[in-house]
């Protein structure tokens, strides 16, 4: 990935934060599952970083798309409770809707992050 392919790709997230127009954030997705190494993680650096203005996009992508691994793990790094449910509902979908490969990867994220907000309540008192 060149420098004028970032260029455009951070000004694709910029859109897709500050407006949220929906071509910006569908070309994110398919950045995240078609691009080269550094276009998907720079891709899903900038989903992530929209937060959960990203997830329904994510979580429709994961619902339709037949490689959507790596969107699984943008919903894991957003980690609100929106993303949360997402991965909830990921998990549980019937298996036309979304691969098993899929559905065991949102449920592992999700005891994952289960533990570690057991975790965090922990520490902090």
């Amino acid at each position: 990935m060149g420098a004028a392919a970032s260029a455009k790709l951070l000004a694709v997230g910029a859109a897709w934060r500050l407006t949220g127009v929906s071509a910006a954030g569908d070309a994110l997705v398919a950045a995240v599952t078609t691009g080269g190494e550094t276009e998907r993680t720079l891709a899903g650096m900038l989903l992530v970083k929209a937060g959960d203005r990203s997830v329904p996009v994510v979580t429709d992508a994961i619902m339709a798309g037949p490689e959507p691994a790596d969107l699984v793990d943008v919903l894991v790094s957003i980690g609100t409770d929106d993303a949360r449910a997402a991965l909830l509902r990921v998990s549980q979908a019937p298996p036309p809707a979304v691969r098993p490969a899929t559905r065991h990867a949102a449920a592992e994220a999700l005891r994952t992050l289960d533990e570690i907000r057991r975790q965090d309540g922990r520490g902090r008192h």
